[in-house]
């Protein structure tokens, strides 16, 4: 009988930590809409706000969902207060004529979001995660 309970009480254990994320983190998603829209492309990065360093990130997929991961590579956030800033990258061409090369380009990036929701500062938005699955929306306003 001891056996089976400690049979069913490691099978239970190993359910939780599959189930949670793994390493005390816990699942994560969070949806970016700009005027109710969804966005896809965009890049969501939650830095913790109580100093621990705990950070996240992801890319929101077509439907406007980011499903974030730590910077270890686990999915998920740890549990905690974040501030959250959202960017999307595009590149585009700049020229750079040299002698060589009069007609030469580079490419270089830029944020087409507002920028204030590029910075975890001033985006306002902010993110609290306890010991549960967290689904977020933000919504960027021009």
């Amino acid at each position: 009988m001891q056996r089976i309970l400690l049979t069913f009480f490691v099978a239970s254990l190993s359910f939780c930590f599959i189930g949670c994320g793994g390493h005390g983190t816990v699942p994560v998603s969070i949806t970016i809409t700009q005027n109710g829209t969804p966005l896809a492309g965009v890049t969501v990065t939650a830095i913790s706000s109580d100093g621990k360093g705990n950070s996240t990130s992801g890319m929101t997929n077509v439907s406007g969902v980011a499903v974030l991961e730590t910077t270890q590579g686990w999915n998920g956030a740890f549990p905690g207060e974040y501030n959250v800033a959202v960017s999307m990258w595009e590149g585009y061409l700049v020229p750079s004529p040299s002698a060589e090369y009069p007609n030469a380009t580079t490419t270089e990036q830029r944020n087409v979001l507002p920028a204030k929701y590029g910075e975890h500062s001033t985006s306002g938005f902010t993110l609290t995660i306890g010991n549960r699955a967290t689904t977020m929306t933000f919504n960027l306003e021009e």
